[in-house]
């Protein structure tokens, strides 16, 4: 069995909603990024949260990082913690996901271990789900040796994470596919909130289906 690193980027402002989304808490009164560990948990050997204000996640009792290149998003994130990483793959997600489970990441794991032959250059160094025609970089796994072309990219400011993952080599999952190897759905497990009213609707989507599971 493949050991790897959980990564939570946990480094946003949230400045559309107002507050910081991480610790919105849902109708079982979890935060979202306790879900988000929570889901991580049990096939990660180790899980590191991405985050610049330290104190705020402090009492998650995670180990946590911040960025090596202060002010630089995702890409920064994800540098401070592959750096920190000491497991061949780091599978990564962000803080504002109210309803990805253990099932997406297991998967994300079945497939590294299927396809991901050889430790220093395997034959994918990323996979990334595609959902609704949209890659999905902040929910996926990537190899360390992404390092050097990550951290070239922050030197030189290119932040746009599509323009990074082109040097790469990406094993990009389809929606179809996740559907119908996991019985996911990916539409529920990729559901970011942004703004107030993505919070509101994943409240009520949270109280209708544990109302159903009653």
């Amino acid at each position: 069995m493949t050991e790897m690193t959980g990564v939570v980027l946990a480094g946003g402002k949230s400045s559309r909603m107002g507050k910081n989304k991480a610790l919105l808490r849902m109708n079982g009164n979890e935060t979202v990024i306790e879900s988000v560990i929570r889901s991580m948990a049990d096939i990660t050997s180790r899980i590191i949260i991405s985050a610049n204000d330290k104190k705020v996640y402090e009492n998650l009792g995670r180990e946590i990082v911040s960025d090596l290149f202060p002010m630089m998003g995702p890409l920064s994130g994800l540098h401070a913690a592959l750096t920190m990483a000491e497991t061949p793959w780091v599978i990564v997600s962000a803080c504002d996901l109210p309803f990805v489970s253990e099932g997406i990441f297991k998967y994300l794991k079945e497939m590294i271990e299927k396809q991901a032959t050889g430790e220093e250059k395997p034959a994918y160094q990323g996979f990334i789900p595609l959902v609704d025609g949209r890659i999905q970089p902040l929910v996926a796994a990537y190899h360390i040796s992404t390092l050097p072309s990550l951290e070239k990219s922050l030197a030189e400011s290119k932040l746009r994470m599509t323009d990074w993952l082109k040097e790469l080599r990406i094993c990009y999952i389809p929606e179809e596919q996740i559907r119908n190897e996991t019985g996911l759905d990916p539409g529920r497990e990729f559901f970011n909130m942004n703004n107030p009213v993505d919070y509101k609707q994943a409240v009520e989507n949270d109280q209708d289906t544990n109302e159903l599971d009653r």
